[in-house]
């Protein structure tokens, strides 16, 4: 679906038109996506900009904390509104976590304009846990895949990272039995990507396990802020091919985590837990505006001086310094001075 927003700009720019024709080149370079990056410096930026992340990447999977940080601006505010040193803490949390972590960027695409730059790109991390779960005598290996983007901004002759935004996260954790289950998609935890704040929408996991084994499972949901609060599970045996949750989005407009913990039991007589299983699925929370204000398109759109008929622009008198508007008359003409 088209954006709204836009759409409704164009409109209002269609209704107060005062051209007659307008006629549109699909082919025309300056309304192309790609003439950003045409010209040979914004192409050797790109080439710039394509080092400076492969460093980045390199000091990440060098678990580099210091060389790390020298990537981003001083200023930096990742898109849940965490800070540079929230963003290093959870770093060396994960570091810690998964001493062999690595991860590499696939599919990736920069682009220019002046002293800004948009990288979009999707990452895949994935690393062994340096503790070893003793219910079922194994460490966890952890996937992920994350798509998203970084903000750059040109600071003399460097780029820094200001912001970022992730549009589409999962995770899996797998420990013994888990492990091979999540590597052969028997287990699968499904949650929409993005919702309106304090709009309902449900979680489910899937499976798909041979007849002995039998999963005992829970859903929940933690709001994306640091530190991080923990929800309760709520665990239950399931005996259906599927788990549900209807679960209320925050009003907050804060982004959300749905997590699935799954323990595998086997055992006629005496079950044992054969492994465990961790998801998690990413959910973009879209604040909801419960009135219209007085900025608002919908409210009272404003007109732009893109819009304005010539007639109707204001000038202002420079000759006395006086800051009081004066319209031109009807007839264009500005009035002769009196004697």
């Amino acid at each position: 679906m088209k954006n709204i927003f836009f759409m409704l700009l164009i409109i209002c720019f269609i209704s107060i038109s005062p051209f007659a024709a307008f006629s549109f080149d699909s082919q025309s370079t300056a309304f192309s996506i790609n003439a950003e990056n045409k010209d040979i410096e914004n192409i050797a930026e790109v080439q710039n900009i394509n080092a400076f992340l492969d460093s980045l990447e390199n000091d990440w999977n060098n678990h580099n904390s210091s060389n790390l940080i020298k990537h981003y601006s001083d200023d930096f505010i990742n898109g849940d509104g965490l800070s540079l040193d929230a963003v290093k803490d959870l770093t060396l949390e994960l570091w810690d976590a998964y001493p062999d972590i690595k991860t590499k960027s696939q599919d990736r695409s920069v682009r220019v304009f002046g002293e800004y730059a948009t990288v979009e790109s999707t990452d895949v991390f994935e690393g062994r846990s340096s503790m070893i779960r003793q219910e079922v005598d194994s460490n966890g290996v952890l996937k992920a895949v994350s798509v998203g983007q970084l903000f750059l901004k040109k600071f003399g002759p460097k780029w820094k990272i200001t912001s970022d935004k992730t549009v589409f996260e999962k995770v899996s954790i797998g420990y013994a039995l888990g492990s091979e289950l999540i590597d052969q998609n028997k287990i699968k935890l499904t949650a929409p990507e993005q919702v309106a704040g304090g709009q309902q929408y449900t979680a489910r996991i899937d499976f798909e396990l041979p007849n002995d084994v039998k999963p005992v499972a829970a859903i929940s949901k933690e709001v994306l802020l640091y530190p991080q609060i923990a929800a309760e599970d709520k665990f239950r045996l399931i005996n259906e091919p599927k788990l549900e949750r209807l679960i209320p989005s925050n009003k907050s407009g804060k982004n959300e985590l749905v997590t699935a913990t799954v323990g595998l039991t086997g055992g006629a007589l005496k079950p044992k837990l054969l492994g465990l299983v961790f998801l998690t699925r990413r959910v973009n929370v879209v604040p909801v505006v419960d009135k219209l204000d007085d900025v608002s398109i919908l409210s009272a759109p404003a007109k732009s001086i893109l819009n304005k008929s010539i007639g109707e622009i204001d000038f202002y008198d420079k000759g006395n310094g006086s800051n009081e508007e004066k319209k031109l008359p009807e007839n264009n003409v500005e009035p002769a001075d009196k004697e």
